[in-house]
């Protein structure tokens, strides 16, 4: 029996554990690359921009420490660019890092260092049948795409040739996704493609395939300039089994706008497979940072359903007392868009245009002036944002295919009826009386290991409808 076998887990498997079974996830979906229930979990965590573990801590630290580390996961952490412990004294060496941490958060110039660097952890780590976790926040989230893009591009490196990776990465970076479109770069497309497939089938495995993906606001934009997309981080999900991103309805700032799994196309097909859901507050309050956590409890919306997303997708993690609560719908949000920041605002800034089946439109359309962001079709919104006091969130429907309900009301028997009448454009699951069954039958198949069923179910419990159902089913 392998020494994990009897690991306490949360996760949503159907068999009951036993001596010789281990926990498995089970979505509707049936990932075709997992094939191997045996194989390990590689969890990959990458940091945002200037965000490392101390008194701010991230989503990204936060679900870090509740994650089971074992010989059944193995798990990797990356502070985010910009960041450099400080040396013991102030000295030229002090002078250094300094330079070096406000350069980098200027123009992330270590952005494909952290990416190397998780790249190479993975190809050293990984077993045929292992399933890989890439989790990222800001720019961490750009760069954990990356590593996706990069293992389906030019496949993970064979162990014993880490001096290739950065070639590996020149060769993937010179891809051109656009230049099939352009007559002119054709043959150049054809030969950086060419190029990476032997470079593929000569160094790499080239059947590994990423079985997860959360990410909490990706952004790609590094300073006052834009570089090229990196190739398959905003064209598709076919490189990867699950894909979740947590969005901010209220940051405004040009300089962050969010890079959306289809990029600008507004006809981007989702399924269950892919979930892009919307959060009330700006870039760091859907991705943490913004306020005191030091003990790694924020309970903040966005990493519960992130956790969630997760574990049903088979991720381990240890009991926590962060849980639902009715408190954490209520938290304040942060104005982003402050002082020095409208500076860019009035600025050329190059950014994405909605509204093409391109993915990588880009132009200098007007200035930017602190507008919303574009909630295309196919994304969705939490209705958590629905039951905060006064709340009206900033983003706007991509030509107005939707409409804002009114805002709820917790005890109201009104609003409960209007929550169970929303349309998919909402993400109801800590409000979906319909998940109580399967919820309940979690609990009956792994007891106390289920520990996030139960908080769920409590949470239900005091919302009226919810609470009928659970006592239809129990009695």
């Amino acid at each position: 029996m392998p020494p994990f076998a009897t690991e306490p887990l949360l996760t949503t498997d159907v068999p009951s554990p036993s001596s010789t079974t281990t926990i498995h996830p089970t979505y509707k979906y049936t990932c075709p690359y997992s094939k191997h229930k045996e194989g390990r979990n590689l969890v990959v965590c990458i940091d945002g921009s200037s965000n490392r573990f101390g008194l701010k801590n991230t989503n990204v630290v936060e679900l870090y420490s509740q994650l089971v580390k074992s010989e059944a996961q193995l798990t990797y952490y990356n502070s985010g660019v910009g960041t450099h412990a400080r040396p013991t004294w102030r000295s030229l060496t002090y002078v250094h890092y300094w330079l070096s941490n406000k350069v980098d958060l200027l123009i992330a110039w270590n952005l494909e260092r952290v990416i190397l660097a998780a790249y190479r952890w993975i190809s050293e780590n990984y077993q045929d049948g292992d399933r890989i976790y890439l989790f990222g926040f800001s720019r961490g989230a750009y760069q954990a795409r990356a590593i996706a893009g990069m293992i389906h591009r030019v496949g993970l490196i064979l162990p014993g040739n880490n001096e290739q990776i950065p070639f590996a990465f020149e060769l993937y970076s010179k891809i051109d996704e656009k230049a099939s479109k352009r007559k002119k770069s054709r043959r150049k497309h054809a030969w950086a493609n060419e190029l990476a497939e032997t470079f593929k089938s000569t160094f790499c495995r080239s059947h590994v395939h990423i079985h997860f993906i959360g990410v909490w606001d990706t952004v790609s934009s590094v300073g006052v300039v834009r570089g090229k997309t990196l190739p398959s981080t905003t064209n598709g999900d076919h490189h990867m089994c699950y894909f979740r991103h947590a969005l901010a309805l209220d940051e405004r700032r040009v300089k962050f706008l969010p890079e959306y799994i289809h990029g600008a196309n507004t006809e981007g097909s989702h399924s269950e497979r892919i979930k892009e859901v919307w959060f009330a507050g700006s870039h760091s309050d859907v991705g943490g940072g913004n306020r005191l956590n030091e003990k790694l409890q924020s309970g903040d919306i966005p990493l519960l359903w992130m956790r969630k997303e997760a574990v049903e997708a088979g991720l381990r993690v240890k009991p926590t007392e962060v849980v639902w609560k009715m408190d954490d719908l209520q938290k304040r949000t942060f104005e982003s868009l402050r002082r020095t920041w409208w500076l860019l605002e009035f600025a050329p800034v190059k950014r994405v245009v909605y509204g093409t089946q391109d993915n990588h439109t880009f132009g200098y359309v007007l200035l930017h002036r602190g507008a919303p962001r574009v909630i295309l079709p196919g994304q969705k919104i939490h209705a958590s944002v629905l039951f905060k006091g006064n709340y009206r969130a900033k983003a706007k429907f991509w030509k107005d295919f939707d409409v804002w309900p009114e805002l709820m009301y917790w005890n109201d028997p009104v609003s409960q009826d209007r929550l169970s009448k929303l349309g998919q454009v909402w993400e109801k699951d800590i409000f979906d009386a319909s998940t109580v069954p399967s919820l309940l039958r979690d609990i009956q198949l792994h007891g106390v290991e289920c520990f996030d069923a139960v908080d769920r179910l409590a949470f239900m419990a005091s919302f009226g409808e919810c609470f009928i159902s659970l006592l239809q089913f129990v009695f």
